[in-house]
């Protein structure tokens, strides 16, 4: 099958007469991307059927992305954005941050944003010395991974051990140009080796990062960035059972105390967060001549404890915990033919006290899927899919997804398809007793128990031009939304720190956009990387954009390498203006930063970075950003391997 292990090299020879590798500076040729999270099984890069991109572990040092935030800034059809309380979330295509899916290696991260408010957890759920890439794909993938993954898709990919014992240990430290706080400190440690020569694998992940609080320059008593103090790690066991089958235990856990100055009408205080978080899964996979299966079972909890200083009121305890079982099974029908089918139990609880029921919501999930992929030929992929969601409160939904891959020569694919999706409320959300103080203190949310679930409907068509040096893609996208959830305003609009909203469905809204993104070998030594992305939001009813979403977006990176060993890169990227509701658009603007790596041998690299080059400080230019950018930013770590 074109997923098995006896055929997966005739697959990849395949991919690599449909699209020559791209040249890399020095000169030799790339190996083969594969990916995993278009189809839930191993597909080469340029015939996955999505718009997907990878983030790998060199990118990820070379950057020292502390979080997911960073990784993924510079990705065409992704914004980094606010969501409260100087913390961020990201939007694919301009969809809500909370129509991001978060998985690891396929499995669930516990939401927090969507029924804590103001968090951001997720985006660091585990060290990122265990991770191996990242994947990223836009667009609705409820086909395969039911509820939530309207906007689009990230998975955490985690390295796997080997039988050779070896590790790595980072470290890196952050200082911020004149400013007084700010400064962090990473240390990272990864280890993998075999218990048992080819049949019981281990590997251990760990991280310490500690962040100073940044004041902002106005007031020393508010605070720009919170304080962080983080310690995390996964442990992974993986016994090989057979040539066939494997099994693999896997225990993450983190602590998170964070803490920042915050300025109320009373008197300002100390708001601080102590977070545990935890995922424990057992996974089994087997590869046969018959096809493939997976099983996973997993349990995840994130505990949220607040508390504030001059006896300021503190927010109740919460606690969100998920319990899910899922699986699924790929069949050869032939050699060029697969059918996956599979389903998935979930159970999701939250614990806080503000909430009806005695202080605890709970869900039950329950989905079924099929995808049917056939290779007619080698340049003509279709596949089909359907899932079957059933939420307790709303009954059953179905979300249908068609898909095209087609090689009109050995450069140009053509990828197009249509999907949709389905997400029900939050638990927050859909009570009536829940509120939060949002937006940077600018109004209050409340809970609305007559909320719709929310539906969208969209359609892509891309083409990709892969030539020797040359990559070349671009991509037109449309997202129809029903029943948005929308924080909408009531009373007191637009009267700072009095202004009220309740969660509403908008009854249908449209985003249209186009991304393009070009890869060219300007020389042997010299790379460029572009990508643009342009965005046109509509809310049908009011015929006004939708907020806090940039019309124009786009990142450039320019790499040279001297030698072997020594990567220079200036990258740069500009927000265009964003609509913020009744105060109007907050402006554009545009940020420079410089990467620099150096392998002195195979035991020790040096990292170095300097972030937003000329200093640029937005707070002066408008107070209209919905997210804070610190200043200039200088950067220096080493990695020594063992």
């Amino acid at each position: 099958m074109f997923l098995s292990k006896k055929s997966s090299a005739l697959y990849s020879s395949i991919c690599l007469v449909l699209f020559p590798p791209l040249a890399k500076a020095d000169g030799e040729s790339e190996i083969e991307t594969i990916v995993v999270t278009a189809s839930k099984h191993e597909t080469s890069l340029q015939l996955a059927p999505a718009s997907i991109s990878v983030i790998d572990r060199n990118e990820l040092k070379l950057r020292n992305a502390d979080d997911l935030a960073d990784a993924l800034t510079a990705e065409a059809g992704v914004t980094v954005t606010s969501v409260g309380q100087n913390r961020r979330g990201i939007s694919m295509r301009g969809m809500p941050v909370e129509h991001t899916l978060y998985l690891v290696d396929g499995r669930r991260i516990s939401s927090s944003n969507s029924v804590m408010a103001h968090t951001d957890f997720e985006l660091s759920w585990l060290p990122s010395s265990a991770i191996e890439r990242i994947e990223v794909v836009r667009g609705p993938m409820s086909s395969l991974y039911g509820a939530d993954a309207l906007g689009g898709v990230v998975n955490i990919i985690t390295r796997k051990p080997e039988d050779d014992f070896h590790g790595e240990v980072s470290t890196t430290a952050t200082s911020i140009s004149g400013a007084d706080g700010g400064d962090t400190n990473k240390t990272t440690l990864y280890v993998e080796g075999a218990l048992v020569e080819d049949k019981l694998h281990f590997s251990f992940g760990g991280e310490f990062y500690d962040r100073d609080n940044l004041p902002t320059t106005d007031d020393n008593n508010v605070s720009d960035i919170e304080s962080r103090e983080s310690v995390q790690g996964q442990a992974k066991l993986l016994w090989t059972i057979d040539d066939n089958q494997q099994l693999t235990f896997t225990y993450a856990s983190a602590n998170d105390e964070r803490s920042r100055d915050v300025a109320s009408r009373g008197s300002n205080y100390v708001s601080s967060d102590d977070i545990d978080r935890m995922q424990s899964s057992v996974d089994y996979q087997s590869d046969w001549d018959w096809g493939y299966l997976k099983f996973n079972a997993y349990y995840s909890n994130i505990v949220r404890k607040n508390g504030r200083s001059h006896e300021a009121q503190a927010r109740a305890p919460q606690e969100v915990t998920d319990k899910v079982v899922d699986s699924h099974v790929g069949l050869e029908l032939n050699e060029n033919h697969l059918v996956t089918v599979g389903g998935q139990l979930r159970k999701e609880t939250l614990n806080e006290s503000r909430l009806v029921n005695s202080g605890e919501a709970s869900a039950n999930h329950a989905s079924i899927f099929a995808q049917d992929e056939w290779q007619f030929n080698d340049s003509l992929l279709l596949v089909g899919g359907v899932s079957v969601d059933n939420h307790e409160e709303y009954g059953s939904e179905v979300s249908p997804r068609v898909y095209v891959v087609h090689s009109f020569s050995d450069s140009i694919t053509f990828k197009g398809g249509y999907g949709e999706g389905f997400r029900a409320p939050s638990l927050t959300e859909l009570s009536p007793d829940y509120q939060v103080f949002a937006g940077g203190n600018r109004f209050w949310v409340e809970g609305n128990a007559d909320l719709e679930p929310e539906r969208t409907k969209t359609y892509e068509a891309g083409v990709e031009y892969h030539q020797s040096d040359w990559l070349v893609s671009t991509r037109v996208f449309e997202n129809r939304l029903e029943n948005l959830v929308q924080s909408v305003c009531y009373t007191e609009c637009s009267v700072r720190g009095s202004e009220r909203r309740r969660y509403e469905n908008v009854d249908e809204s449209r985003i249209r956009g186009l991304e393009f993104s070009l890869s060219h070998a300007l020389t042997e030594q010299v790379n460029i990387d572009v990508n643009y992305t342009f965005l046109d939001t509509e809310d049908l009813g009011s015929e006004k954009p939708l907020e806090d979403r940039p019309k124009y977006n786009a990142n450039i990176a320019l790499s040279w390498f001297p030698t072997e060993t020594v990567q220079l890169r200036w990258r740069s990227e500009y927000l265009g203006k964003q609509y913020t509701g009744a105060e109007g658009y907050a402006p554009d603007y545009n940020l420079h930063h410089l990467d620099f790596s150096y392998e002195m041998n195979e035991y020790f690299s040096f990292y170095s970075g300097v972030e937003n080059i000329f200093d640029e400080q937005l707070a002066e230019e408008s107070d209209l950003y919905n997210g804070i950018e610190v200043g200039r930013t200088f950067r220096l770590g080493v990695t020594a391997s063992f």
